[in-house]
């Protein structure tokens, strides 16, 4: 099973162009004014332009309008837009239809999973990411329990997120025959909000890398 890596939450330019270097397979970039983690377009804008065509380009908003989206994706040239809080699925099928791949995310809880809510976005995104619920919106460096998942219902491909950190090294049999994409990681490997330790995710890469 291959697993892809995705790595969120940058927003130093220096420290994009460290990780870039270790050739993730998306970088995800926060755009929520709250977020400790949010990035500022007009400085990561240059960096993010010189990325390799091999790594994507994710923008994660919360809530937002879908013009200021479709403005940052093209000041970006976003990729991939991931939708990180309570939209509706009536946004993911305008930006769909502005020519992005969109994703959405949904909080997971130690109870059952809403899988009536999450059928709603069926059609109007392109994979699912499962991170820990959280008042916040992300971002906790909490993890859910990955057996709530074990009934997944649909065919639709998805990530896993959500307090990912340097040791986590295997996943529940039962995700072999899940369409599972692969691992979003974030403030688990940080020194600072935003701020990556390029030496614990290049061994976690390595780990996952060597696995396949």
């Amino acid at each position: 099973m291959t697993t892809l890596l995705k790595i969120c939450g940058l927003r130093d330019p220096d420290n994009i162009r460290r990780i870039a270097a270790l050739e993730p397979d998306f970088m995800g970039f926060i755009f929520y004014p709250p977020s400790k983690r949010k990035a500022d377009p007009a400085l990561i804008r240059d960096v993010l332009r010189s990325l390799s065509d091999d790594i994507q380009k994710v923008g994660v908003f919360v809530n937002e309008n879908p013009d200021t989206i479709l403005q940052t994706a093209r000041f970006l040239d976003l990729d991939v837009i991931q939708l990180h809080g309570d939209e509706d699925p009536e946004l993911g099928t305008v930006l769909q239809n502005e020519g992005l791949e969109v994703w959405k995310a949904f909080g997971m809880g130690g109870g059952h999973p809403d899988w009536q809510h999450i059928e709603n976005w069926l059609d109007a995104a392109d994979a699912f990411l499962f991170d820990t619920a959280s008042t916040g919106y992300g971002g906790s460096g909490e993890a859910f329990s990955h057996d709530i998942l074990q009934h997944y219902p649909f065919e639709k491909s998805f990530w896993l997120s959500g307090g990912i950190g340097p040791d986590f090294r295997s996943l529940p049999d039962f995700f072999d025959r899940l369409p599972f994409l692969g691992l979003d990681i974030n403030s688990r490997f940080e020194s600072a909000p935003g701020l990556k330790k390029v030496k614990e995710v290049a061994a976690f890469f390595e780990f996952w890398r060597n696995e396949e």
